[in-house]
């Protein structure tokens, strides 16, 4: 191929690169939107085939030393350090968390649907056979509820409160956390967590509601439970998200797409971390105190909805900049 040639063919890409480099330059990579860095990204490595070819065939001309100077400029775009700052940590919550919860919002419809799958058929498991209970509650609890006293006065009459808190706070992370990673199962893991969890909730219901005890069983969870079960649902649907980039990995090989969609995975499942933790310091120091009622389901149900609102509307995306080139 001539070098007139050459060029003619190659032009727009060049020139559309060196223009969404004077972009990114003048305004920094957080200004500009996920396709804006995909199509910067594509373009700089077919200039640096294009480079290779001009090192090969174009030796000593002025388009070698402009395509070198053009492929630097794109590496030090794509490859700059990333200062961790808080400006950066503050714009990682406020922006990407919730972006990513929008973005993947079918997987949290998937999440809850799974879930409430499981907490009805735990209810009419007891509604049929109370027998079914003990094959999801433990001994000590399915006797405390047969006495009439709920099991959570054992547990927090032994352990003082900062200790249940770590141990509670722990517990349900370590649950979350295999949530996500079980879409790594193709969703499997991740199912059968929600819809026990789920299947649970929905047999300690009605095995209380028939022994006396659903209002103190309401009154317990009324402070936390919104708060961790919200959390359990987004760490699901961060689960479903991994599994549906290896069950549907589209035109990409499916490492490609895993590593892709699990970015926004890991940013949905990080956000339940802080959520699971004040919902455990809550359980250990609020839910068991002989508070008011109302005071208990207000405090439940304001950090419930704060934490949907934060994901749902907080954060809407930086404003696009794609030029017109």
């Amino acid at each position: 191929m001539t070098l007139g040639n050459f060029v003619r063919k190659n032009r727009p890409r060049w020139q559309r690169l060196e223009t969404m480099l004077g972009v990114i330059e003048a305004r920094g990579p957080s200004k500009t939107d996920r396709s804006f860095l995909q199509e910067l990204i594509a373009l700089y490595r077919a200039t640096t085939g294009d480079l290779a070819f001009a090192q090969t065939h174009y030796r000593g001309t002025t388009l070698l030393l402009f395509l070198h100077q053009l492929v630097a400029r794109g590496h030090n775009q794509i490859y700059r350090p990333h200062r961790l700052s808080v400006r950066a940590v503050a714009r990682f919550f406020r922006n990407e968390i919730p972006q990513a919860i929008r973005d993947h919002l079918q997987a949290v419809t998937w999440s809850t649907i799974v879930f409430l799958l499981g907490l009805a058929l735990g209810l009419s498991a007891v509604q049929f056979d109370e027998r079914a209970a003990s094959i999801i509650l433990p001994t000590n609890v399915l006797n405390s509820i047969y006495s009439g006293h709920m099991w959570t006065g054992s547990i927090f009459s032994v352990l003082p409160a900062p200790v249940a808190s770590t141990f509670l706070f722990t517990n349900n992370i370590s649950v979350a956390l295999l949530a996500f990673a079980g879409g790594l199962s193709f969703g499997l893991v991740t199912f059968v967590i929600l819809f026990q969890n789920g299947f649970m909730l929905g047999v300690a219901i009605k095995l209380c509601a028939d022994y006396g005890l659903l209002g103190a069983l309401l009154e317990f969870i009324a402070t936390h439970g919104v708060l961790e079960i919200s959390s359990f649902l987004v760490s699901g649907a961060a689960g479903f998200v991994v599994a549906n980039a290896l069950l549907n990995p589209g035109s990409l090989l499916r490492r490609d797409a895993l590593s892709q969609q699990g970015r926004s995975a890991v940013r949905m499942a990080i956000a339940v971390v802080p959520a699971l933790i004040t919902a455990g310091c809550i359980e250990a120091f609020i839910s068991p105190s002989h508070i008011p009622v109302w005071f208990k389901v207000v405090l439940g149900s304001t950090l419930g909805l704060v934490f949907w609102l934060y994901l749902l509307f907080t954060g809407q995306s930086p404003r696009a900049v794609n030029p017109e080139i």
